[in-house]
């Protein structure tokens, strides 16, 4: 299977709902006293001055910057802030009740995509009570599914996660990656399923990419960078290719590529279905720029490239599938909206255009016999079409609704096809799908608190200030009505061209049983319309991300959902900077705002972990040209004393490596500061959490439980 949009996000909850009865807790209902935060903790200023150009910025928290699994000056300020955030969230009226209902939620069977060998079908699980998802294999769809693989057993209070896993193609073997308290970091080990033992061999330094074997089983390929300085805050630069032979040491695996020409460039490495051919896919963030290819029948031969046209730094090319010497691509070449070539590897300039460009971004594909399983990103959600390779002859796959469509993967029977599907009531569902007959059958529908019959979903396309397209999609119970005063969470992420459909997430649903409102932003800077609207919110652009997420929240009010006083802003990541960014600029829009692992100083995240990949997306703070733009919307940069900010819960976790948790230190610090005093800014920083991958659920259902209950009592639900 492959999706452009994991490509492009590389780069860069039972409270009565199965009844239909809304959350409504009798406390929530009630009038509530403000809880007391009390002093924050003191946070020294210590000023340290920088030279951009000849612009002087002072830094008055950089201490905050120091490491802090081994700084006990950070630790200490952090274990004050919390006990300051702690005592004040559990004083919440509701939080329990609201608690409670995540927790139920949460405890939905979740289920992965399927992976086949042979009759043998491979997938994670997470049951019920459990914290993290277990590897799983049953002999096809009706077959016992036995436990392969337990997180449980690796750690005993759930901080220990299964990252990734590749199947030989014998079935025989699995490789498989554990990562541990929310890092990036991986280690590869194998299980050998004959035995049930794993195997000596470990593979360390990997991170954001997956193993893949030989065809002969003989071992597998990975991708890894030097060992680095600072586990959690050095850069990462120098990927290289490694094939790892089973039975040996690391140190004595085979380099197979490396670009040192160009170190920050990232990779993603694949092998064609009869393992004759090794693909690269080099470049920015990985999958741009170059697309290589090594005949690995021939003794001696060297990756050579394949030339799909003149490319520029933005390009993608995604290998999906081979027959024979056939190779198919996805790409951005010549096509802001992508389009699929053929390739013949024995004559590597002959280029066919198998799928043209569309209006709508084709965002994946699948090779299943005869038929091609296409993905297009449809105004923000996800839409599946099956494309005859013989005639060309295209028919939409009908799904449920609005959503996310994931683990494509070819069946055991010609002609079949798995992929998953979610929407905002609907958990992670796995389809069959008989591409001949045109008819979807289900195969592993989770049972839980939830009835997606009880919930609606609008979608609206907003036109944003600057005449860029947003669509928004609009979430509640159903038959709640327009009375412009639903307590309503706005949620966006707005950069890297990755995008974000509506998908199943307890904290939705659960906000949407308490009566509130979820609205979902496809902004600029995603690739809602494909690289023409990722160019809209990047670089220079970026300001216009926060202007838009703001023009979604003025629609929101202005068609009479919500107010000011009962409208919270939410984002992860990319999308805490989008929060930081928007509440900078229209902070009488909102009562709350939640930035959660946000990127939140502009003018440092170079210099941790791999914010240098970042400088394409945002611009580097040293450039002349783009150094106005960042200082001006960067959020730590842009607090304003006295001015009256919504009420801000900042959160980050301590082994957070892909953003280093000192953006959100000094943003709660300069925040806590400046910021009118009437409003509370609260950091919370969960111990052995990092970005959000591999967190046990029960970790996450706490954090979604303290944003909720923040969210309610500030929006007076």
């Amino acid at each position: 299977m492959s999706d452009i949009s994991l490509l492009n996000r590389r780069r860069a909850l039972l409270l009565g709902a199965a009844t239909g009865a809304s959350l409504l807790c009798p406390a929530v209902a009630a009038a509530r006293s403000e809880p007391a935060w009390g002093a924050y903790p003191p946070t020294p200023v210590e000023p340290v001055i920088d030279l951009y150009g000849e612009v002087a910025v002072e830094d008055p928290y950089r201490w905050l910057e120091a490491d802090i699994r081994t700084s006990e000056r950070v630790q200490a300020w952090t274990t004050a802030q919390n006990a300051v955030s702690d005592a004040y969230l559990q004083g919440l009226d509701g939080r329990a009740d609201i608690r409670a209902r995540l927790d139920a939620l949460f405890d939905i069977e979740t289920i992965g995509p399927i992976a086949t060998a042979g009759e043998a079908q491979f997938f994670t699980r997470r049951a019920r009570g459990e914290e993290q998802s277990s590897l799983w294999v049953r002999q096809g769809e009706t077959g016992e599914a036995r436990r392969l693989l337990d997180p449980a057993q690796w750690s005993a209070d759930g901080t220990a996660a299964l990252a990734g896993y590749a199947v030989s193609p014998d079935g025989r073997y699995v490789a498989y990656a554990r990562q541990d308290a929310g890092s990036d970091w991986r280690v590869w080990r194998v299980l050998d399923r004959n035995s049930g033992q794993t195997l000596a061999d470990a593979v360390h330094w990997n991170k954001y990419s997956n193993a893949f074997w030989a065809a002969d089983g003989s071992g597998f390929y990975y991708a890894r960078f030097p060992q680095p300085d600072a586990m959690f805050l050095s850069g990462n630069s120098g990927q290289q290719l490694y094939f790892h032979r089973l039975g040996d040491p690391q140190d004595a695996d085979a380099l197979i590529y490396e670009d040192k020409a160009n170190p920050d460039y990232m990779f993603i490495g694949q092998l064609s279905a009869d393992g004759r051919y090794l693909l690269i896919n080099t470049g920015y963030a990985g999958g741009g720029i170059a697309l290589l290819y090594k005949d690995l029948t021939r003794p001696g031969a060297d990756f050579a490239p394949i030339d799909l046209g003149p490319a520029e730094p933005l390009a993608g090319n995604y290998f999906i599938g081979s027959r024979g010497a056939t190779l198919y691509v996805l790409t951005s070449v010549g096509a802001v909206n992508w389009r699929l070539v053929s390739v013949d590897a024995e004559r590597p300039g002959e280029v066919m255009e198998v799928v043209p460009e569309r209006a709508f971004p084709l965002r994946g594909a699948l090779l299943a016999g005869d038929a091609l399983i296409l993905k297009y990103l449809t105004d923000g959600s996800d839409t599946l079409v099956s494309r005859s390779l013989r005639n060309g002859r295209e028919r939409a796959v009908s799904l449920p609704g609005f959503g996310v469509v994931q683990g494509l993967s070819r069946a055991a029977q010609p002609g079949q096809i798995y992929y998953q599907y979610s929407g905002f009531g609907q958990p992670l569902t796995t389809y069959r799908y008989d591409v001949p007959r045109r008819r979807s059958v289900v195969v592993d529908k989770p049972q839980g608190p939830v009835e997606p019959s009880h919930y609606q979903v609008e979608r609206v396309v907003v036109t944003a200030r600057d005449g860029n397209h947003v669509p928004l999609f609009i979430a509640s119970r159903k038959g709640l009505a327009r009375r412009g005063d639903a307590p309503t969470i706005l949620y966006g992420y707005g950069g890297f061209g990755a995008s974000y459909p509506p998908d199943f997430r307890p904290e939705q649903v659960t906000w949407m049983d308490m009566g509130g409102v979820f609205a979902i932003a496809a902004l600029p800077g995603d690739g809602v319309y494909g690289e023409a609207s990722h160019r809209a919110g990047m670089l220079a652009n970026k300001p216009a991300v926060f202007d838009a997420f703001n023009d979604c929240a003025v629609h929101l009010i202005a068609s009479g959902y919500t107010r000011p006083e009962r409208l919270a802003a939410f984002g992860y990541s990319n999308g805490g900077l989008l929060v930081g960014g928007a509440v900078a600029r229209r902070p009488d829009l909102y009562a709350a705002a939640m930035p959660t692992v946000g990127v939140l100083d502009m003018l440092r995240f170079t210099q941790f972990t791999n914010g240098r990949l970042w400088i394409r997306e945002y611009g580097d703070p040293q450039d002349a040209a783009l150094f106005p733009v960042l200082h001006g919307y960067s959020p730590y940069h842009a607090a304003v004393r006295g001015r009256r900010y919504p009420a801000l819960l900042i959160g980050t976790g301590d082994t957070d490596d892909r953003v280093a948790p000192m953006h959100s230190f000094k943003y709660a610090a300069r925040l806590q500061a400046l910021a009118d005093p009437s409003r509370p800014v609260l950091l919370t920083v969960d111990k052995d959490s990092g970005h959000g991958a591999g967190n046990s659920r029960s970790k996450t259902a706490k954090s979604a439980a303290d944003r909720l209950a923040f969210a309610a009592h500030h929006l007076g639900l």
